[in-house]
């Protein structure tokens, strides 16, 4: 009887475990690092040229919004899966569109380095500033 109570305490553990573990991870979105205020970490840097030379023209230099919106602010409002859709797959808004990036391979590939970048401006780690690329 108590090896039955064990056996089940046990796979019921395991049950949980294995539960926990297929849940989604929002620890992850944490993707950069950013040093003395203003230098990122080489994948974030690159996001941020990358956002540079893509990005800007609509959504601001440091991504805080022109004729497309803030992203900064909008990245505390959707998912990462959300803003890997709208990257991919363009979306209407209610002022304008954005287009769908999923035939400009090095907008999707480095994809995961833009998202980066905005993060580290979302979530205030760094400001509306140029960033310099950490040593």
């Amino acid at each position: 009887m108590k090896l039955n109570n064990k056996l089940i305490m046990l796979l019921s553990a395991a049950s949980l475990a294995l539960g926990l573990a297929s849940l989604p991870s929002y620890a992850e979105d944490v993707t950069y690092t950013v040093t003395n205020g203003n230098e990122m970490d080489a994948n974030s840097y690159n996001g941020f040229k990358l956002f540079r030379n893509w990005c800007a023209r609509c959504h601001g230099t440091y991504g805080q919004g022109m004729v497309g919106p803030n992203l900064a602010d909008s990245l505390k409002l959707i998912s990462k899966e959300e803003f890997y859709n709208t990257v991919q797959n363009g979306k209407v808004g209610t002022i304008g569109s954005m287009p769908a990036w999923k035939e400009n391979t090095e907008v999707m590939e480095n994809s995961d380095k833009i998202y980066a970048y905005l993060k580290a401006r979302s979530d205030g780690a760094i400001g509306v500033e140029k960033p310099k690329k950490a040593k």
